[in-house]
Order: C-alpha cells, then structure tokens, then sequence
C-alpha cells in the first residue's frame, strides 16, 4: 500500500476542491443564464451559490499557497502538472497562476458585493454572469498556460 506524504494529501485536496468548484461555477453560471433569459427571481439558492463560488476561491487560494511553498518544512521539491521536479518553471508559472487567481477572486468578490446592490433579479444574474464568467476565464487561462503555452 503505497503512503501518502502531506504535499501528495495536500494536492489531493485541491484538486477535490477545484472539481467541486467547477460543478457549483458551472451550475452558477446556467442559473445565471436561465436567469436573465426568463427574467427569474434571484433566490436563496442563487445566493447560496455565489457564495460557494467564493468559499471555493478561498479555499484553493489557501491550498494553492500551502503547495506553492511546497511543503518546505517536510523538505519536498516543486514538482510540474506532469510530477516531473522542474526548476525553471518554478519561477514563472506559479507566480502567473496566483497573481490570476487573486485576480480572479478579486473579480468574483465585486461581482458579489455588485450583485448585491441591486434588487432586481435580472440585473442580480446578469453581473454574477459578467463577473464570475471573467473569473472563470482567467482561472481557465492559468490552467491552460500549463500544457499550452
């Protein structure tokens, strides 16, 4: 039974939280379609929704920086998306990836703090779309920089 070290559990936890963010952004972002489409009501679930987005941001933000000091007191290396231990792309890559990702929830914070400033339903869908859409695209523009770029 192979062991699991703190940066391998750590890893596997922000992955856990990436893909649960990808299905609540993913189910924010049909709500808020549907929303604006047939001029729906913004309910508590719409709410509850666009704060797991942001709880999400939190929490990968927290993980992320754990990673990025990559677990230095347990004396692990920096290992690539691929598990290669790569030096170069250490000082390039992680940086981008959290100055868009704080970006990202920056974005997603003024689209929550706007969205709650108006009481229409419509306008309420409308900017969770336009922010959180923006959010969801830089963080999609960090990943793909990995294997693309």
């Amino acid at each position: 039974m192979k062991q699991f070290d703190a940066y391998q559990v750590t890893l596997w936890v922000h992955y856990f939280i990436s893909v649960s963010f990808l299905i609540v952004a993913v189910w924010l972002i049909v709500r808020a379609i549907r929303g604006i489409v047939k001029d729906l009501a913004y309910v508590k679930l719409d709410k509850t929704l666009a704060y797991l987005f942001i709880i999400g941001l939190y929490l990968q933000l927290l993980f992320g920086i754990i990673l990025f000091t990559n677990l230095s007191f347990f004396g692990y290396d920096y290992q690539s998306a691929d598990g290669t231990i790569v030096t170069v792309s250490k000082r390039l890559w992680p940086i981008e990836h959290i100055v868009l990702m704080l970006f990202a929830l920056f974005i997603a914070n003024l689209g929550l703090i706007f969205s709650g400033k108006s009481n229409i339903g419509k306008t309420k869908h409308r900017k969770i779309l336009i922010y959180y859409a923006t959010a969801i695209a830089l963080i999609a523009t960090s990943l793909a920089s990995i294997y693309w770029l």
